[in-house]
C-alpha cells in the first residue's frame, strides 16, 4: 500500500469516528436546547443507542423533540385539605 492510500485510509477512519460522536451526541444536545428535564437520560440514550443499533438512538431524538407533560405538584397539607373536602 502507497503512503497516499495509507493517509486516506486515516482520514477516512477519522472522519467516520467524527461522525460517530457527532450524531451519539445529536439527541442529548437537542434535548438541552429545548430545555428538556430528562435531557441527561436522553444524552445517555443516545451514545448507547448507536452502539446497540439505530432504533434507541431514534427513540433518544423522537424523546428530545417531545414536550414532557405538565405535572402538579401537590404539598401534604393540601393534601389532606383535599380529603376532608372530599368527604363532606
Amino acid at each position: 500500500m502507497s503512503i497516499v492510500g495509507f493517509v486516506i485510509l486515516i482520514l477516512l477512519v477519522l472522519l467516520g469516528i467524527w461522525i460517530y460522536v457527532k450524531l451519539a451526541a445529536l439527541p442529548g444536545q437537542k434535548a438541552l436546547e429545548r430545555g428538556h428535564p430528562q435531557a441527561e437520560a436522553i444524552n445517555v440514550l443516545g451514545w448507547i443507542g448507536l452502539l446497540l443499533g439505530v432504533a434507541p438512538w431514534l427513540v433518544a431524538l423522537v424523546w428530545a423533540y417531545t414536550k414532557p407533560a405538565a405535572t402538579i405538584q401537590t404539598s401534604p397539607a393540601q393534601d389532606s385539605a383535599n380529603a376532608t373536602n372530599d368527604s363532606a
